[in-house]
This record gives C-alpha cells, structure tokens and sequence, in this order.
C-alpha cells in the first residue's frame, strides 16, 4: 500500500511539473510558473553557500519558450562588409562596451568592429615586435583607455584600439594554459584552466600590476581542496569554459569551469579585493548523449547550461561540430527553472537554442551566418503563432538578407 501511494505521489507530481511548464498549453509560460528544480546548500566555511542544480528535475521533452530579452538587452547587427579581409566566420566574438571584436579560430587574426557593426581594424600575426608570434588565445579591450590586450601563450601584448600602434609587452614566467585577462583599474586579472595533476603547482588566477608583477594568486590545488563544499560536491579535472563577467554594480567576477568528464561542474565568484574564491553554481546528476559536453554560465539573474552532442561528420552551417541540443535556465532568486528553447522574440520567437552563443564582461553574443539566419527565418516561418506583421517583418528581414554578405551579430548587454 505505501510502494503504490509513493507511486501516485511521483506520478502526481511529475503531472504537475510538465502542466504548470510545460509550453504545449497554448499559454505563455514563465519560469515562475515551473517548479523548483535547485537548492542552496551551506558551504563549509560557513559564511557562503552553494546553489545545486539537479539535472533530473529538468523536462527536456516540454521546454518552454525562454525570450532572449529576459535575459539581455539585444539587437540584431549586421557587419560592414567592403573587402575580403573583413569577412567573419561563425568562430569566436567578444562584445566590450561600445566594441565587437572577432578572433579566428586558429589566433592569427582579430578584426574590430564597433557596436553597429563598422569596420575599424584588423590585429594579425605579423612580423616583429606588433605581431602575435604565434597564437592569440583570448582578448581583453579596455574600452576606458583604448587599449586591446592580446593574450598569447608566453606574454600579453597591448595596443591602441583607436590607432592600431603597438604598445608594450606583459611577460610572463611560464606558458599560459588556455589564458584569460580583464583589466581592472591599475591591476590586470589572468585566470588559466589548472588543468591536469601537473598543474596543480602553478597558479590558476593571479593579479598583476600593469608591468606584468605578481601582486596576489590562487593556486590550481584550490580546486581539489574537497573541505570548500559538502564532499558530494566535490569537482575534479577542469578546462575553463567562460571568459570572466564582470556583474554591473558587484564586487566580484563571474567565471565558470567545465570538463568533459567531470561529475559536478562550478560557477565561481572571485573577490579581488581580498583574493577570494567562493563556488557558486553547480549541477548534480549530469547527463550527456553520445560523449556530448555541456557548458553552464551564470549572470547575475540566471544560471543556464548548455548540453552539446558531439557531431562526427560534416561541420553545420553555424561552422562547429559541437551542436547544442538542450538548454536549462534557473532563476537564482526562487530557483524555480525549466528546459528552454532561447529564443528571439523580437523576431517571432525565432529558436536559437542549437547556435553558440558567447558572454564577456557582462555582453552576449551571437554570430551567425547570412545562410544559417535564413535557415532560422525559415524554419519560424514554417512554424504556426506568427501575426501578419510578425510575418511581414520577418519575410522583409529574409529578403534583405545576401548570403555574400558578412555575418550578423545578436548582440546585447546580459540582465
């Protein structure tokens, strides 16, 4: 009699989850209307706590219709496009205040643009002292005074973002690991993946002046310290998945790290002031198809993830082999969250769900193709829910669109 109440208890509330969240009612249904799927759990110092995310409370078969302006400010640009030497791929974008920046994916070349799309420069692996020498691994531009930071295995170049002059040269002691920089005030803020047991010895995030002197670190052994959190939340080998996010108004940094293998992925907020390192975010009970990834990545409002399927044949219009075919969102407030189709609603609720979208300082981008954005027109245009002026505004979007022209960027500032 008690195994058969449990059963019509599960069943009941599992009823309750795809009704009140599911997006097949027709309704318009919101995060708050979904039910709890985390809870926040004390960390050991006593002073923080830890919010766990339980994959098995997801309903990946009914995910509701998320509206990518809930979750940033966006609009949808297109890029200058008058010679071959400014035409983007679908790789890397990086949004900094009034900039958009593009890196190719093998670090030999970075075009600017500024926010409405213009041309301004290209940064390259030339010859001599204002070249990459190699690989540019990441990019930092500090809008405030004009200075793009090239972050490359061995040292960190810096140029004039306005004029394209080479400035200096940072070096550093030991080849860098998957680098990351942000400039914050007369400091500069590296963050490396601590990686395999051989980095456990080397620093993972580190402080300098703006001539390259250590000032404070953490090292990579802060990561399989498993007295920070509840011991079934412990994390093991890491590859950083996010740049830093600096919140609007807050004290700290956002980053998150991820690996392949690992069974509890972190989101950390990093206190520079005084050199604190606090887990914030982490899912329980991750599950991935087919030797698939998944990302996850926190703003001040949300956490979300993303799960990816490991494709093996031809790469897809939007130019990657890792597609991304699940996406959660939380509310970190009421913790209530659901599968999501992210989706542009200020074009019809267009899906971008499957596409790579990219966060930096606090900005969200999104780099398509012209043929993978009429591929996304298309496929809504085929769908049921659209008014004739939705219909309108995208068949005159679809037709202004050549699939010659350089790509389009969503671009936005994350809420």
């Amino acid at each position: 009699m008690k195994t058969n109440l449990h059963l019509a208890l599960f069943v009941g509330v599992c009823g309750l989850i795809m009704v009140g969240c599911g997006s097949e009612t027709g309704k318009n249904v919101t995060l708050d209307d979904c039910p709890v799927v985390a809870e926040r759990v004390p960390l050991k110092n006593g002073t923080d706590s830890l919010i766990v995310v339980d994959y098995d409370k997801f309903d990946f078969d009914h995910p509701i219709d998320f509206p990518l302006s809930e979750f940033c400010n966006y609009e949808l640009v297109k890029l200058e496009n008058s010679s071959k030497d400014m035409m983007v791929s679908p790789a890397r974008f990086y949004v900094f205040g009034n900039y958009m920046a593009w890196r190719d994916p093998y670090g030999r070349r970075v075009l600017v643009f500024d926010r409405q799309g213009n041309y301004i420069r290209t940064f390259n692996d030339s010859g001599g002292p204002e070249g990459f020498e190699g690989f540019c691994s990441s990019i930092y531009i500090d809008e405030e005074n004009d200075q793009m930071y090239a972050i490359l295995l061995r040292k960190t170049k810096v140029y004039n973002i306005k004029t394209g002059d080479y400035l200096r040269s940072i070096d550093h002691e030991k080849e860098l690991r998957l680098p990351l920089m942000t400039a914050m005030q007369d400091k500069l803020l590296y963050v490396q993946a601590p990686g395999e047991m051989e980095y456990l010895k080397k620093d993972a995030i580190w402080q300098t002046d703006m001539e390259g002197n250590q000032v404070q670190s953490i090292p990579s052994s802060f990561f399989w310290n498993m007295d920070l959190v509840n011991h079934q939340y412990f994390e093991d080998f890491w590859m950083s998945s996010f740049p830093l996010i600096k919140p609007s108004g807050e004290d700290y940094f956002l980053f998150s790290l991820n690996n392949r293998y690992a069974i509890c992925d972190t989101t950390y907020h990093y206190y520079p002031a005084t050199n604190r390192l606090v887990p914030a975010t982490t899912m329980k009970n991750p599950y991935t198809e087919n030797g698939g990834l998944y990302t996850q990545e926190e703003t001040p409002t949300y956490y979300t993830a993303y799960f990816t399927e490991m494709n093996t044949g031809p790469l897809q219009l939007d130019g990657y082999m890792d597609h991304i075919t699940k996406r959660v969102m939380v509310d970190k407030k009421t913790l209530r969250g659901s599968a999501v189709h992210l989706c542009l609603d200020k074009f019809g609720m267009i899906d971008i769900t499957a596409e790579y979208a990219q966060t930096f300082s606090g900005d969200f981008a999104l780099n398509l193709s012209p043929d993978r954005l009429q591929q996304l027109i298309e496929e809504r245009l085929s769908k049921d829910g659209l008014d004739d002026n939705e219909q309108m505004k995208l068949r005159t979007l679809y037709d202004s669109i050549d699939p010659d022209d350089n790509n389009y960027v969503i671009v936005g500032k994350l809420k």
